[in-house]
């Protein structure tokens, strides 16, 4: 049994969080019992305790909050882990990323004695700007795209809070790396490159199941969304919103959105493609190519191709957010009031037949309540049902 536990392997997926982790962590989820029955544990006991894990480890609050559940998440985890009897262990969690040496270093020992090894996936660096403020926004931010964009090329990972530490300190794969490298060998740090994300979830899956042993057909996909961006105007109709909803909300912001807006009520065709300012157009492909230069003689290993970086189709001068006219902002509006009506009116039917229920299973109470009686009556009654029936008691 020892043995066992100290061949087998763990791969760390570290992020970056826009390049597939969403979508990667929706299709662990999912497919955790048929992973486990092809020898592949994720070891996860609850949809968030991933994201816990990962809080005890960085010792981080989130959002001025800290769940005092958090804490021994990493442990409980890594024990899962070190008690598995197969070959193979997967954990994702994308703010991963964002640990220091001495984190990184504190993790990798928690799961020893098995071979840890750290999976980093990445596109073009101007994919990820787009996407990283449009996750932004889903978490009800109001930074408008240009100026977030201005502020992260200007000043790097001094760009005020939020935004500088956690789009350089998850995104640039020479600092996340740097991090894991002194608690791993070169050779166990996996970077995994992607073309850009309107391409489907196909290669993000075929290299992170190749590079991790999952077999081809393991896992069930279907169902499972992909991380696809989003159209200009149905983003800045949501930044706008947030400006509106956001502290309304509060802590039931992000189900709201998710459930009822984002890829249902907000509307659009997909034919306003976002894209970059054209003035940091060539500033975002040089620092592509010199991410990627520095890749190339890390020793890193490569699954997939450094060239896709800087060769895979760039985002080309696509609308902006602010730039959208304000007519399809109104018409994206309208999009977003006729489906809440429509989930109103569902709602209240669906209330309405609760009540409905409530009130026949109230019916069907006092119905047995009668029918007990009628089986076994009182003295009482039975004389009077014989008076009744014209009938004298003896």
């Amino acid at each position: 049994m020892g043995d066992e536990r100290a061949g087998k392997s763990v791969y760390l997926h570290v992020g970056a969080p826009t390049a597939g982790a969403a979508f990667l962590h929706r299709v662990l989820w999912a497919n955790r019992r048929r992973l486990g029955d092809a020898g592949v544990c994720y070891p996860v006991a609850g949809p968030q305790e991933h994201f816990a894990a990962v809080m005890d480890l960085r010792e981080m609050s989130w959002g001025g909050h800290r769940d005092p559940g958090w804490d021994g998440a990493w442990e409980r985890m890594a024990r899962r882990a070190r008690d598995w009897d197969g070959p193979t262990v997967v954990f994702s969690q994308a703010l991963l990323g964002g640990a220091t040496a001495k984190q990184a270093q504190r993790a990798v020992a928690a799961l020893e004695p098995a071979e840890v090894h750290v999976v980093f996936a990445t596109r073009d660096l101007g994919w990820q700007l787009i996407l990283d403020w449009q996750e932004q926004i889903r978490h009800a931010h109001t930074i408008t795209f240009e100026h977030f964009v201005d502020e992260l090329v200007a000043r790097g990972i001094d760009a005020p809070e939020p935004y500088g530490e956690m789009f350089w300190g998850l995104h640039d794969a020479v600092r996340v790396l740097r991090a894991w490298e002194s608690a791993v060998p070169k050779e166990r740090v996996h970077v995994l490159t992607l073309p850009a994300p309107d391409g489907g979830p196909g290669p993000l899956w075929d290299r992170f199941r190749a590079l991790t042993g999952i077999g081809d057909g393991v896992c069930d996909l279907g169902g499972i969304a992909a991380d696809e961006p989003l159209p200009a105007t149905e983003a800045e109709l949501l930044r706008r919103l947030n400006e509106k909803i956001g502290p309304a909300l509060g802590g039931d912001y992000e189900r709201m959105v998710h459930e009822h807006l984002v890829g249902h009520g907000l509307a659009g065709d997909g034919s306003d493609r976002m894209g970059l300012p054209a003035r940091h157009a060539e500033w975002a492909a040089r620092r592509t190519r010199e991410l990627a230069d520095s890749l190339r003689s890390s020793g890193y290993d490569v699954a997939g191709d450094l060239e896709e970086l800087t060769t895979s189709r760039a985002p080309e001068a696509g609308l902006l957010p602010g730039d959208v006219p304000d007519e399809l902002i109104a018409v994206a509006s309208v999009g977003v009031v006729a489906h809440l009506l429509e989930e109103l009116t569902l709602a209240r039917e669906r209330v309405g037949l609760a009540h409905l229920q409530s009130e026949m299973a109230g019916v069907r109470e006092n119905l047995e309540r009668l029918t007990e009686a009628a089986a076994s009556p009182s003295p009482a009654l039975q004389r009077a049902a014989r008076r009744a029936a014209g009938r004298r008691a003896p």
